[in-house]
């Protein structure tokens, strides 16, 4: 009974999270609210058993992904009027969306084969991968360096997006 009431509370967490994500004008606000739902989608895959899922989840999107969003507004916007975004009424279209992936999703899970099969508790293929991975001899060097790349690419493109606008601003454009 705990769970379940844990699981419901942190579903609900989860979409208003995503509501006030798409409902704030204020994108910086909204990366904050991007992040809050990482955080508890973790929660929920941890209460359903899947915690590889959920440090992969917490490392990749809340650590990296989220962080560097925020890292990305906060270093690019000057003035606060920049963080504004125009509200256009896309809810017609949002709910057509939904309705047509809600459909898919109940589709997916009434009538596919691969959801109605039992898996064996000898196939464990996320210990497989999690041990190729994170094991000295895998795959741990090289995902820590690409993540160093793209963190030094990202700060190599902000910095160079500064350069350009102020030297624009110099020339009067």
């Amino acid at each position: 009974m705990l769970n379940a009431i844990a699981f419901a509370v942190l579903s609900f967490l989860v979409i208003l999270g995503a509501v006030m994500m798409i409902n704030t004008r204020n994108v910086l606000h909204a990366a904050y609210w991007l992040l809050e739902v990482a955080i508890v989608t973790a929660a929920i895959l941890w209460f359903l058993g899947a915690e590889y899922i959920a440090v992969v989840q917490l490392l990749v999107y809340a650590g990296s992904v989220g962080v560097l969003v925020i890292f990305t507004l906060m270093v690019t916007f000057r003035t606060r009027h920049e963080l504004y975004r125009e509200s256009e009424d896309n809810s017609l279209y949002a709910f057509l969306v939904s309705l047509a992936l809600l459909a898919l999703i109940t589709y997916a899970i009434l009538f596919s084969p691969a959801m109605t099969r039992v898996l064996d508790y000898e196939y464990q293929p996320l210990r497989v991968l999690g041990i190729a991975m994170f094991n000295m001899d895998g795959w741990v060097l090289p995902f820590e360096l690409v993540s160093l790349v793209l963190t030094v690419a990202l700060v190599a493109a902000v910095w160079r997006t500064k350069e350009t606008s102020s030297k624009r601003k110099k020339d009067g454009e």
